[in-house]
């Protein structure tokens, strides 16, 4: 998944505050990201639930969807309407089932144009197969200069593209692929002392190596 395009597509639903989600998940963008499309998937469920148990003024299966709602909706930091279906969880368990009925439906076209904002961000952000392209060890550490410094000034948008470069090229070594992979998820979740600490790690042993192959 591209998280750099995904985040730009989610900062634009008002009625979702990433920071509050992501907090949920200690920052981690990759974690929030699949909490959104197993939200997508479970608000589905939540929403016919609803509608269903309201059709049959089933009021206990009302109580528990509106709880349910509640839940998910707070996990992914959608804090407004994680109030309303805490409010019309409380009319339900008052009796209060005028208000079930007049809020479920505002409720209901709410989620789902929530479920539509996302799935459309989830489906742009979606990594596409890709051919990597061969690169040399002097563009590696030149990016990976480029790389400590964007993540040394919190550059977010720097340190993802460069990232995002890195990751359509290969070097012909396993280790080094896996090294530039293991970048990638530290600045997919915001570590950047670990960004700056492993290009840190790698300048001396890289040096080494340089060092061997002689004048």
């Amino acid at each position: 998944m591209d998280l750099a395009l995904l985040f730009t597509r989610l900062i634009h639903i008002e009625s979702l505050d990433i920071w509050d989600g992501l907090s949920r998940v200690r920052c981690s963008r990759a974690a929030y990201g699949e909490g959104l499309r197993l939200f997508c998937k479970d608000a589905e469920a939540q929403i016919s639930s609803l509608k269903a148990a309201l059709a049959e003024e089933d009021w206990n299966a009302y109580t528990l969807a509106c709880h349910g709602l509640k839940g998910i909706l707070a996990g992914i930091g959608a804090g407004d309407l994680s109030q309303r279906a805490l409010e019309l969880e409380r009319a339900a368990r008052q009796g209060d089932y005028g208000v079930c009925g007049s809020g479920a439906a505002p409720l209901m076209e709410l989620l789902n144009g929530l479920v539509a904002a996302l799935r459309f961000a989830l489906s742009s952000a979606a990594e596409k197969p890709r051919v990597r392209q061969r690169a040399s060890v002097n563009f590696l550490e030149e990016k990976l200069d480029m790389l400590h410094r964007a993540c040394s000034t919190g550059a977010s948008s720097e340190a993802d593209s460069l990232v995002g470069e890195l990751r359509t090229k290969t070097f012909d070594d396993a280790a080094t692929d896996a090294f530039v992979d293991q970048l990638s998820a530290h600045v997919e979740n915001l570590d950047y002392d670990l960004v700056l600490k492993s290009i840190e790690e790698r300048r001396p042993s890289q040096e080494m190596a340089l060092s061997a192959l002689g004048p």
